[in-house]
Order: C-alpha cells, then sequence, then structure tokens
C-alpha cells in the first residue's frame, strides 16, 4: 500500500489546497509547517495553488503570504484568477434571471443571504455571516493587506444592475429551512448548489464545481489528472478529490470525502497537509 502512494506522489507536479479546513487549522492560522512544506515545493519546482469557496477579494493575504503565482480556483470554481495578471483567466457568473429569482425568494422568508462578484458584495441586512467578512477586513488591515468591499442590498437589488455574481450564499442553522431553499434550488435548470459549511449552501452556475475548476487550470498548464494532487476537508471539495490522481482527505474530514480520497493524511491541527507533502511528494 505504501509503494502505491510513494509512486503516486512521484508524478505530482499540481498541488491543489482546500483552505479552511485544509490549509488551516481550526484557528484560521497557516502554521509554519504546512508555510514551510509550501516552500519547499516551490524551491523543488512544483506548483502550488488553492481552491476555494472564498471570493479572491477574499484571499489576498494567502496570495501574499504563500507567494502564490499559479492562478487560484474561487468560489468553488466560478472564477480562475490570475494573481500576477489580477485579472480572471476564466469565469462562470450565475444565470441573471435565476438569481433574481432567488434573491427574491431569499427576501420574501427573511433569510440570511449574501451574494460575490468581483467588486463589492452585498448582504441582506439581518445576515449573521457578514461578520465573518468584516473579520476578515481587521485581520487584513493588520497586515496591510487590501479589504474586500462590502455593502447591502437595496429594496430592488438594482445594486446588481450591471454585475456578474459567481455565487449566493445562504445560511441557516434550521434544516427545515434549508430543506426548502434545496426545494426550490430543485426547480431551476441552470442553477446548482453544494455546501462548504454546515448549514451554509454555496449557489452557483450549474456547472460549477472545484472538480470543473481543477479540471480548467490542469488544462491550462497542459497537466495530466495524475500530475495533480488536490486536498479537502467538505462536501464542495468532493468534485476535485474525483478528479486528481492523488486526492487527499483531511484527518478532520467528512466520512463522506474520506470515502473519495486516494489518501487521508493527519487533521488540519495536525499539520496534514505539510505531512502529505512530505511523506510523498517532496524530494528528501
Amino acid at each position: 500500500m505504501e509503494d502505491k502512494f510513494i509512486e503516486a506522489g512521484k508524478k505530482v507536479k499540481l498541488i491543489v489546497s482546500d483552505i479552511d479546513g485544509t490549509l488551516l487549522n481550526s484557528n484560521k492560522q497557516l502554521t509554519q509547517e504546512n508555510l514551510h512544506a509550501i516552500q519547499k515545493a516551490k524551491e523543488q519546482n512544483l506548483l502550488f495553488t488553492i481552491c476555494t469557496g472564498r471570493i479572491v477579494s477574499m484571499l489576498e493575504y494567502y496570495i501574499h503570504t504563500l507567494e502564490i503565482e499559479t492562478p487560484i480556483i474561487t468560489c468553488n470554481g466560478a472564477v480562475i484568477w490570475d494573481p500576477i495578471l489580477n485579472k480572471p483567466m476564466f469565469d462562470v457568473p450565475m444565470d441573471k434571471e435565476e438569481l433574481m429569482s432567488m434573491l427574491e425568494f431569499c427576501k420574501f422568508n427573511q433569510l440570511d443571504y449574501g451574494v460575490f462578484t468581483l467588486g463589492t458584495n452585498y448582504f441582506s441586512r439581518n445576515s449573521v455571516r457578514l461578520d465573518n467578512y468584516r473579520n476578515y477586513n481587521e485581520f487584513a488591515k493588520a497586515n496591510n493587506r487590501p479589504t474586500m468591499k462590502l455593502g447591502y442590498f437595496d429594496d430592488d437589488f438594482h445594486c446588481l444592475d450591471g454585475i456578474n455574481v459567481y455565487k449566493l450564499l445562504i445560511y441557516d442553522r434550521n434544516p427545515e429551512q434549508i430543506k426548502m431553499v434545496e426545494e426550490r434550488l430543485g426547480t431551476l435548470k441552470k442553477t446548482g448548489y453544494t455546501t462548504s459549511l454546515p448549514g451554509l449552501l454555496d449557489i452557483s452556475e450549474k456547472s460549477v464545481n472545484k472538480g470543473q475548476g481543477v479540471q480548467k487550470l490542469a488544462e491550462h498548464l497542459k497537466l495530466r489528472p495524475e500530475e495533480v494532487c488536490t486536498i479537502g476537508d467538505f462536501d464542495n471539495d468532493i468534485p476535485m478529490l474525483e478528479y486528481a490522481g492523488f486526492s487527499v482527505a483531511m484527518g478532520n474530514a467528512l466520512p463522506n470525502v474520506k470515502e473519495k480520497a486516494f489518501y487521508v493524511t493527519s487533521s488540519n491541527d495536525e499539520n496534514g497537509l505539510a505531512k502529505v507533502m512530505n511523506r510523498y511528494i517532496l524530494r528528501k
């Protein structure tokens, strides 16, 4: 079994990591062990990037700190962002008509919801999730990095006129409310969804997922699936685990995520990312 992992690791040329629950520990920190492994990978001419549900404006700190030059995959694959040219190299916005239908549905049902764009990100006035993004802005300011642009929806959503939306986020800890939203989403033809945390629905154009994003990036880099390592922990990571030749689930991953992985490493609080890189991918 060990030989199988060693042989697979030798083929890897691109490492793609999820952020929350994978690259970061439970305190949302980058550990020195993970930073060192990523730096060592670059020294060995291996490519490293991130694939996340976050929008690019919530990634500036990590792009800068990790010195990422390989395009990053954001909004679960809806936007592939070139950090050198500072612009998207691939994007799939949501269908406007179905988006507006969902926004009216959210408003009517007084849900906690927000949308993500390449400019300002808008939220309902009752949103408790908005605090997460305000906290990121405080963190970014403290580290001299650009902040996210945040705002509230106007009554008729005119703030989105002429703007592409890449993700609608709905949050509710009540399973019945989430079930109601999922039933509504099931009636739409051009819109799909995944989950990135309990009670959180990540809604995008139907074809969007992390696997599609990693595939697009690999094709751009002229790499085969067996030359790609993907690492994640939650439901939205499954498509990219299914794509890659060396797929890794974190020790803290959901059981169904571990079932899809080629290898299960230690948890995010035990530097699982660095451990699998050091053991199978990096040269000694």
